[in-house]
């Protein structure tokens, strides 16, 4: 039995080769979170592309009694964010937030907070802010809309020449910053390090 087709809109973050007819997505939405779906490789002559990674698409999900994992019935792409390709430095940084999100994205409360960060991250990269700046800002506003002190126990815990360099560029604009970047990747290992130690999220990078 076939349920009436679901549909999502989101941020493909991942994509694999399941056999020889299927790719299996994993799509963060604001409505649905990070869902898993399968989609039917299409080779006929004229047929919409497959989405790449960090495409911004749109899918109807077919779901049977029998299956746990929807299936792609329709789908388009509603946004290519192919300036995250162009460069090495930019890919691996936006591919580190997507591993982030495919690590600790499976039962967020309010995905619609967490999609627009998600979206707001991608757009910074795109926009050519520096990927370690990005990456900072992102895990600290993530941690704190979870609900884990990391204002009140990481940040304030922080020696005051350390607190000062930290709030300067977690609360300023990605695109008015070019930090020192010896402080910057000392202040991002303390907070991946209080992150992987006092919460439950993954921070690994590959």
């Amino acid at each position: 039995m076939a349920f009436p087709p679901q549909e999502i809109a989101g941020t493909l973050l991942n994509r694999i080769e399941t056999g020889e007819n299927h790719l299996r997505l994993m799509v963060f939405s604001s409505a649905q979170g990070l869902q898993p779906a399968l989609l039917r490789k299409i080779r006929k002559k004229g047929s919409p592309s497959h989405p790449d990674l960090f495409d911004e698409v749109e899918l109807a999900l077919q779901v049977t009694k029998t299956s746990g994992m929807p299936f792609v019935k329709e789908h388009r792409v509603l946004n290519k964010r192919t300036e995250l390709s162009s460069s090495h430095t930019r890919f691996s940084a936006a591919s580190g937030i997507a591993r982030f999100y495919l690590d600790n994205g499976a039962h967020l409360l309010e995905s619609e907070k967490f999609s627009f960060l998600l979206d707001s991250s991608l757009h910074a990269l795109m926009k050519g802010g520096e990927p370690l700046v990005v990456r900072f800002k992102m895990l600290y506003v993530f941690a704190k809309a979870e609900g884990y002190p990391v204002k009140q126990s990481w940040l304030v815990g922080l020696s005051k020449k350390e607190l000062e360099f930290a709030q300067s560029v977690l609360f300023q604009r990605v695109s008015e910053q070019s930090p020192e970047m010896e402080k910057l990747e000392s202040s991002l290992n303390s907070l991946e390090n209080w992150l992987e130690a006092e919460t439950e999220l993954v921070c690994r990078t590959s």
